[in-house]
């Protein structure tokens, strides 16, 4: 048997989660795990509260699901969700399918394990390349297909010719599905997996190991032999897949704001790392041998009826966020085939205006730059943020000035309504801040 270390599913995949908000402290500092302002949930905690959850639930749940007792699974379910609540503006794509996915484990038998995580990336895969075969994202000089590729090879000094801008979306569409369709028999899943591999390095150096760790920790769990966990093995192999990922996201990563300094090196170079040990143990996996359990149809059904009614919410305008629509072009107000079936009862947005004056207490409990982003009057705020911002704003005496957005008749620029309604407190379920004018792209 290859030595190594062995892992729980749920270890592995709670540990990607933790290799995300470990990243978001190096980057923003442990001050920013305090900052209570916007929570996605709508569930407002104490500031204390807020970051003792941010900064310890993770660790523990990782702890409590590598501890050989009964109850870890259900222990680190408890805590990831617990974590959520204190998640604040916006939860990426791959928080949600990280902490589905540990919550989940924990109500199945493990034995289903990998059945689970072969389901829940086909789902992703195949979502992700259905939300982007639109006009937007396929067609358009707006497309975040070209202007993700275009921005990466700036950075690089690289001027892409238009051809290839143009091919960019297509060949994106086409390899996510790809992946996806590979899951459904065991006999493809080695091209699939050296496909994901590469999309998620590409993905990786690009700017989003942290997506990429997740997706990965979910290929090792859908590889694995649920009776014996999963392998993280030892020797020159996994080594060299640890260092090649170090050194690649290093020498390869590159920020909007210039050149990068060494902490932030050295975090690219950290989460490159785990992503090359994590490819290491799915490659070291072999074939698939758990995914044709006489009970996984109960959980193919389930899963595939969770996508279906996601993909419909999108579809009707109800939701937006973490719906696996990863850089498809889609927006709540834009010149997609979203806006043509959206309900009328469709996501408040609103103007902020910056006070004359902004109390040093507020900068304690706002980020700065974030009160400056969401002040911009080309900026539109989502009603949970302006809510809560506004009453933090009114507990230091100043108010942001919340003024309600509709879209304009023939342009979709959104425009301020004389007396609208104040905004609500509500989940985020759609992006904390858009651009007002439709014709500026949006990444989101």
């Amino acid at each position: 048997m290859t030595a190594g270390l062995r892992l729980a599913p749920e270890t592995a995949v709670a540990a990607a989660l933790l290799v995300h908000q470990l990243d978001r402290l190096w980057d923003r500092g442990t001050a920013d795990a305090f900052y209570n302002f916007a929570p996605v949930w709508g569930v407002r905690m104490p500031r204390r509260a807020t970051g003792t959850v941010a900064v310890g639930a993770l660790p523990a749940a990782v702890t409590a699901a590598a501890l050989p007792w009964a109850a870890g699974r259900a222990v680190a379910a408890v805590l990831t969700a617990l974590w959520l609540l204190s998640v604040q503006r916006r939860l990426a794509n791959h928080v949600w399918l990280g902490s589905v996915a540990v919550v989940a484990m924990a109500v199945l038998p493990a034995r289903l394990d990998p059945v689970l995580a072969r389901d829940l990336l086909i789902g992703v895969y195949l979502s992700a390349a259905l939300f982007k075969v639109n006009a937007e994202y396929l067609r358009s000089d707006r497309s975040a297909g070209r202007l993700v590729t275009a921005f990466y090879a700036g950075l690089h000094g690289v001027s892409l010719p238009r051809r290839v801008l143009v091919a960019a979306p297509v060949a994106v569409v086409v390899v996510e599905a790809a992946v996806g369709a590979s899951l459904w028999q065991t006999s493809w899943a080695r091209a699939g997996l050296f496909a994901a591999i590469g999309m998620h390095w590409v993905f990786g150096v690009s700017g989003n190991f942290t997506f990429s760790v997740v997706a990965l920790a979910l290929w090792d769990t859908a590889l694995c032999d649920p009776a014996h966990g999963q392998l993280v093995p030892f020797g020159p192999g996994t080594a060299a897949a640890l260092l090649l990922g170090a050194l690649s996201a290093a020498a390869l990563g590159r920020t909007a704001a210039g050149p990068r300094p060494t902490r932030t090196v050295l975090r690219d170079a950290g989460k490159g790392g785990v992503f090359g040990v994590l490819c290491a143990s799915a490659l070291a996996a072999g074939a698939p041998s758990a995914w044709s359990t006489a009970d996984g149809g109960v959980v193919d059904a389930a899963v595939a009826g969770a996508f279906a009614v996601n993909l419909a919410l999108v579809v009707a305008g109800l939701k937006l966020e973490w719906s696996f629509a990863m850089f498809s072009s889609l927006r709540p107000f834009g010149r997609t085939w979203l806006d043509r079936v959206r309900l009328g009862s469709g996501p408040r947005y609103y103007l902020l205006s910056l006070p004359e004056r902004i109390p040093a207490a507020l900068l304690r409990t706002v980020r700065g730059e974030f009160v400056h982003e969401v002040t911009r009057p080309d900026r539109a705020v989502h009603e949970l943020v302006a809510f809560s911002l506004e009453r933090t704003a009114r507990r230091h005496t100043v108010s942001f000035s919340p003024r309600l957005l509709r879209p304009e008749r023939g342009t979709g620029r959104l425009v301020p309504v004389e007396d609208g309604p104040a905004p609500r407190r509500r989940a985020l379920l759609f992006p904390a801040v858009i651009p007002r004018d439709p014709d500026r792209h949006y990444l989101g």
